[in-house]
C-alpha cells in the first residue's frame, strides 16, 4: 500500500469569488502531486476548518477528469534506497538477460 503525506500551501481568500484557495501537495512514493483546491465560504470561516475542507476536496478530486494537477518525480533524497546486497545481485549476472530470446 502506498503511504501518502499531505501538505497545504499558502491558503488565501479570494474576495472576488468568495472562496478560500490553496495548492495541496500529496507526497507519495511516485513523487509529489499538487492539486489546486477551492472552498466557497465566508471570510469569517475558521482557517483550520477551511484547511480541512480544502485538503478533503483535493483528495476527492484526484481521480476526476479536468482537475488541475502537477506531478513531479521524487527528489533523490526521497527515493527508496536499495541495500548493497540488492545492488550487487543486480550487477552479478544480470547482463546475461540482454541475450535472452524473445
Amino acid at each position: 500500500m502506498t503511504e501518502m503525506t499531505t501538505q497545504i500551501g499558502e491558503m488565501r481568500y479570494n474576495a472576488a469569488e468568495g472562496q478560500f484557495e490553496a495548492l495541496v501537495t500529496f507526497h507519495t512514493d511516485a513523487g509529489r502531486l499538487r492539486v489546486a483546491s477551492s472552498f466557497a465560504a465566508p471570510v469569517t470561516t475558521q482557517p483550520d476548518a477551511a484547511e480541512r475542507v480544502l485538503v478533503s476536496r483535493a483528495l476527492a478530486s484526484l481521480d476526476q477528469e479536468g482537475t488541475l494537477q502537477a506531478r513531479t518525480m521524487p527528489l533523490p533524497s526521497e527515493r527508496v534506497r536499495r541495500t548493497r546486497a540488492a545492488v550487487a545481485e543486480r550487477r552479478g549476472l544480470g547482463w546475461l538477460s540482454l541475450f535472452r530470446a524473445a
